[in-house]
């Protein structure tokens, strides 16, 4: 919905956090953390590889090798998920999520959306980043779409990924949102490439029309107004500009 460029070394930390995690283009998929119905004990190493691609990072820890893929799941992200082998034979032991990775993760993409909204309220606090839409807001349709909204599209044809999308429109005025993508092609071939970006970050909106269809307007912390038109897709469905939103729940607000 929007891109910011506030702090370099926020974008180059949180293009880091991506990259780490998107080794293998299987689990880049919509709903990929569904590849763990299919492991059982006893697995190869080569099977599982056959069926979830290569993983993000492995490592010996004693007798056992624990290797972890990033599993991506509907309305949480990607997950990290650590599967445990038998050092000596390659088996697969057992697997489940590594809470602890996720939730280190979950604190690094605070930090940055922390720091985004320091530079927020600093724009604010000189003047800047003040609502330039033509139109009057309506409050009371502002009241109805408050929530948070998700969205997931993935590619194809030689080209493996997707952007997952997260935001939360808030009566106060504010909008919150944020946006994670990783694409890859060409595996297995001298060809091979891969790409990952992330961003979030804040503002202002305004909204007219009817419950079905109208226009959004969403001035970012530098003062830059996007206008798009919205229209609803059915029950918790709605396009904003290009994208399809799914209706997610209470909006994350401040």
């Amino acid at each position: 919905m929007k891109k910011h460029n506030f702090f370099s070394f926020i974008i180059v930390f949180a293009l880091i956090i991506l990259l780490s995690g998107c080794a293998s283009m299987k689990t880049m998929q919509l709903n990929s953390i569904e590849l763990t119905s299919q492991l059982r004990p006893g697995l190869s190493y080569t099977e599982v590889e056959a069926l979830m691609g290569k993983p993000k990072s492995s490592q010996m820890v004693g007798e056992q090798w624990i290797a972890r893929w990033n599993l991506q799941e509907m309305w949480r992200g990607y997950i990290p998920y650590d599967l445990v082998f038998n050092a000596s034979d390659q088996t697969l032991l057992s697997w489940s999520e590594n809470t602890q990775a996720f939730n280190q993760k979950q604190e690094q993409l605070k930090v940055i959306a922390d720091e985004l909204q320091k530079a927020e309220q600093a724009s604010a606090a000189s003047g800047q980043g003040e609502p330039s839409a033509a139109f009057e807001n309506n409050q009371a349709l502002m009241n109805y779409f408050e929530g948070a909204y998700y969205s997931f599209s993935a590619v194809g044809g030689g080209q493996t990924g997707g952007t997952e999308r997260k935001l939360s429109l808030c009566t106060n005025g504010r909008y919150i949102s944020s946006s994670e993508s990783g694409y890859s092609g060409d595996a297995g071939t001298a060809g091979a490439w891969g790409t990952a970006s992330q961003g979030g970050g804040g503002g202002t909106w305004k909204i007219t029309g009817s419950k079905t269809a109208g226009t959004i307007a969403m001035t970012n912390a530098g003062g830059k107004t996007n206008t798009y038109k919205f229209e609803t897709c059915g029950d918790g469905c709605i396009y904003i500009g290009n994208t399809k939103y799914a209706y997610a729940g209470n909006p994350e607000c401040r």
